[in-house]
């Protein structure tokens, strides 16, 4: 009788404890980094100078926007256009903000688009920004320096979130149609054979099913932004279940995060850039964040 009761107190002292470390794990869970168009808060947005600067910080994700240009090139871009604000001209000068929907990439071959300077000017939102001179860069490069840089200095291969820009009401008029948009990205990025440290995201979920109806075993993430729809309403969109469920981290609850875990979903919150919310959404369990300061991300994470 003795020896069953030993057994029975061991067994539940060994099932608390478990429990304990579980909970002690979960506490002190870290997510992982990924710097929000190569971090625009250090360096010029989506550019390969920002790329570099981030992998030296040792982000381990590098998240970046894609957009067509009129010769059928991939390049790297969150405006579809040549932003007034972050654009200088060939001349110097700077973009009449009223003209800069004259300047839309898909209207530009891109030998005329990389002469467009869109590092130089101070931006506002990022005040310590460095600027320097850059321009546009084609996926294709940005990628190839990136895997020569980490190789040459023989860094941990990072990996890449890469958005689609696609949109209804830009089909024809910003970037081709969904199809061939998706069909002009996957073209150039499957050549890099970068296996599981590629993701695709975007907030259309045509390109999402699309792209899935092709290449099932990529990893794909679903971006998604408030407009009134409930967690179960955003997914009935998609034809499969994504690897990842990325929305506005205003968004995030445990209930949300609890949902997509069941379901074998990463939560990757975007953008966020204050300690508050990062070391809250840290304490909520999210598995990533996408954030312009990753420097100080890092910091503000491994101090909580």
């Amino acid at each position: 009788m003795r020896n069953k009761r030993y057994t029975k107190a061991l067994f539940l002292f060994i099932l608390v404890s478990l429990v304990i470390v579980g909970w002690q794990e979960e506490k002190n869970h870290t997510p992982t980094i990924q710097a929000h168009r190569g971090g625009a808060a250090l360096y010029p947005e989506n550019t390969i100078a920002a790329m570099i600067h981030a992998v030296k910080l040792g982000v381990p994700v590098l998240e970046l926007d894609l957009h067509i240009t009129k010769d059928q090139k991939v390049v790297v871009s969150h405006d579809a256009y040549l932003n007034a604000k972050k654009t200088l001209r060939p001349d110097g000068k700077r973009i009449d903000p009223q003209e800069q929907m004259n300047y839309r990439i898909y209207q530009m071959n891109y030998d005329s688009l990389k002469q467009y300077d869109v590092g130089s000017l101070p931006f506002s939102e990022f005040p310590n920004r460095k600027n320097i001179a850059c321009h546009i860069p084609l996926v294709s490069d940005l990628i190839d320096t990136v895997e020569k840089y980490t190789q040459a200095n023989k860094l941990t291969p990072v990996g890449y979130n890469i958005e689609i820009k696609s949109d209804t009401s830009k089909d024809g008029v910003f970037s081709p149609d969904y199809k061939r948009f998706a069909d002009l990205v996957m073209e150039v990025l499957l050549k890099k054979d970068l296996g599981n440290r590629l993701t695709i995201q975007s907030f259309d979920f045509r390109t999402l099913n699309y792209l899935y109806k092709k290449y099932p075993k990529l990893n794909y993430s679903y971006l998604v932004e408030p407009n009134g729809e409930t967690f179960e309403q955003s997914l009935s969109h998609l034809n499969f279940v994504p690897h990842i469920y990325s929305p506005d981290y205003r968004m995030v609850t445990p209930k949300m995060i609890k949902k997509a875990h069941k379901r074998k979903m990463l939560i990757i919150p975007w953008t966020i850039d204050d300690k508050n919310n990062i070391q809250r959404l840290q304490k909520l369990g999210v598995d990533a964040i996408i954030t312009n300061q990753p420097d100080s991300a890092m910091v503000w994470l491994s101090k909580h």
